[in-house]
């Protein structure tokens, strides 16, 4: 539903369809957004414009409660995922049998993605958030890429390095294709040679992606780095500081948060507070600086 409101009575969590008046902003007067950012709905509010429309169907409304059915944005969601997690079984597929694939095999991936991340983050998360042992790796990089997604619009990147970051995600652990799924699926702690044979997955993810006509950098990059640190103690390069792109220490992040609270067959999850306390706590894993726009990026789309 389409609703026209003064523009000092936009907050954070609406949807905005446009911004009327003489106001022109080049980032936020000329297209249709997810309100995330704070500093975003006190410029609008302050801009003196005339009025805002908004979409209650996608957003808040000014009574700060979700203007659409929430179980009908939980069965789009379980679809969308379903629908992706056969299309990223397709693509993996074809790597698996020597295929090549392109990024545009996923472009309906995160097209889909994308949409359910503008439309109810948290409802997205939560549905991927339960992982069986038959569709942890696909859920996994789902998840990954839709946070991947969230991030670097809060961020403000620009729209084509979200959509190679929401395509990195999707791919970041395609080198355990290569793992063998007793594994990958082990419930119990691991050998120190499985534990070797696992973090191969990085390299070898990254030369199968390298083999593929067009693969983007950012896609190889954080297929290859995103087991870095910031203290050169990652793998497996033992790369440091300014060594690790912005674009692997985005995907670190998202990669750690989604493995830690996530329900699996072998472990109880963490909630999102005890997750970003512990990654805070991890001296020199993260990016602090990063991680605590990650918790704020979180906090702005209200997932927990």
């Amino acid at each position: 539903m389409l609703k026209r409101i003064d523009a000092g009575q936009v907050r954070i969590g609406m949807f905005v369809e446009a911004v009327e008046g003489l106001w022109q902003d080049p980032l936020l007067s000329k297209r249709r957004f997810s309100l995330r950012r704070e500093v975003d709905a006190a410029k609008i509010r302050k801009s003196g414009t005339a009025s805002v429309v908004i979409n209650t169907s996608k957003g808040l409304d000014i009574n700060g409660l979700p203007g659409r059915d929430i179980e009908v944005d939980i069965q789009a969601a379980r679809e969308t995922v379903q629908k992706s997690v056969q299309l990223l079984e397709e693509a993996f597929g074809r790597l698996r049998n020597g295929d090549g694939i392109s990024v545009d095999h996923l472009t309906p991936v995160i097209s889909s993605v994308s949409k359910s991340m503008d439309e109810n983050p948290s409802v997205f998360l939560s549905v991927t958030r339960l992982k069986s042992k038959d569709e942890v790796t696909f859920l996994h990089s789902i998840s990954v890429s839709a946070l991947m997604i969230l991030f670097s619009r809060h961020l403000a990147l620009d729209e084509h390095t979200i959509q190679m970051l929401g395509t990195a995600g999707l791919l970041h652990d395609v080198g355990k294709l290569e793992i063998p799924l007793e594994v990958l699926n082990k419930a119990g702690p691991l050998e120190r040679d499985e534990i070797s044979l696992l973090r191969g997955h990085p390299e070898k993810g990254h030369a199968i992606l390298s083999r593929q006509e067009g693969m983007p950098e950012i896609v190889l990059d954080v297929c290859l780095n995103h087991h870095e640190r910031i203290d050169g103690k990652g793998y497996p390069r033992s790369l440091s500081g300014s060594e690790v792109s912005l674009h692997s220490r985005i995907a670190t992040i998202c990669d750690v948060y989604d493995a830690i609270t996530s329900v699996r067959p072998y472990k109880a999850p963490w909630s999102a507070s005890e997750a970003l306390k512990w990654m805070l706590g991890a001296e020199g894993h993260f990016d602090r600086q990063l991680l605590k726009k990650f918790a704020l990026c979180l906090s702005v789309a209200s997932v927990s």
